[in-house]
């Protein structure tokens, strides 16, 4: 086990410069891509004179919602090189494919959840409206990073067969974007389309972020053992796979 550690904090390490080292821009824009669309949306928002239920601040609302939504992607997005990249790495034989792939998806985590301290921070002095728990917020990341995960290895697998992830992926986490959750609450949603909507687990997961935000301020609708459930289902049928596709790699 700490050998395996030693290697997961390597490649983190390795993964890091490759990403940050050289270009400050990358994880500038981490903190830039959240404050640009919020404040748009907000701009916008402000000038209709249009609100949102529960007289909720609307850039605090995009921003504490797309943070989430950009680990998600971030992680998934990536998860189609995560082999292919870091294969020659195998030759090392303390090197393992789930090594590769959870380094890789803890820097993501890292990195945002730093950018969704900062923006609760600023929020915070600025608003005056801390986290009313943040430790279901904390919480509600921390699943998001599970299931992203969870997902990107199922991808990272898929991508060892063909090339049908790589093309797709990209697309398919911008057309899933209004589905997740993450410019929505279930309470704003007629009855028919709440049930339709709690289906999916990122939904409980932006929910559980906005509970640990606001608190009873607004209603929130979540089940952490529902999510719970996809989390360990994603990871453990990632893990099998990972097993038969180190078994096709050819190193």
């Amino acid at each position: 086990m700490q050998v395996q550690l030693r290697v997961i904090g390597a490649l983190t390490l390795r993964e890091l410069g490759t990403r940050f080292g050289r270009d400050n821009l990358g994880y500038l824009w981490l903190f830039l891509e959240p404050a640009l669309l919020g404040g748009s949306i907000g701009l916008i928002h402000h000038l209709i004179g249009h609100g949102l239920p529960g007289g909720l601040d609307v850039v605090t609302f995009w921003v504490i919602g797309y943070i989430p939504y950009y680990l998600l992607r971030g992680v998934v997005n990536r998860a189609p090189s995560a082999i292919v990249a870091n294969q020659s790495l195998l030759y090392h034989r303390q090197v393992t494919l789930p090594d590769i792939i959870i380094a890789r998806n803890l820097l993501e985590g890292a990195a945002t959840f730093g950018a969704m301290v900062a923006f609760l921070l600023l929020f915070g002095v600025v608003t005056e409206e801390w986290p009313r728990d943040p430790a279901l917020l904390v919480l509600g990341m921390g699943l998001m990073l599970g299931l992203a995960h969870g997902l990107a290895l199922l991808i990272a697998v898929g991508s060892v067969y063909t090339e049908l992830f790589e093309r797709m992926v990209h697309l398919v986490t911008y057309l899933a974007l209004p589905v997740t959750g993450a410019f929505f609450m279930v309470f704003w949603l007629p009855t028919e389309l709440q049930r339709a909507a709690l289906w999916i687990p990122t939904v409980h997961l932006f929910e559980m972020v906005r509970a640990g935000q606001y608190g009873a301020q607004v209603p929130t609708h979540y089940d952490m053992a529902y999510v719970a459930g996809w989390v360990a289902c994603l990871n453990l049928l990632g893990m099998a796979g990972l097993r038969r596709a180190r078994r096709d790699l050819v190193v």
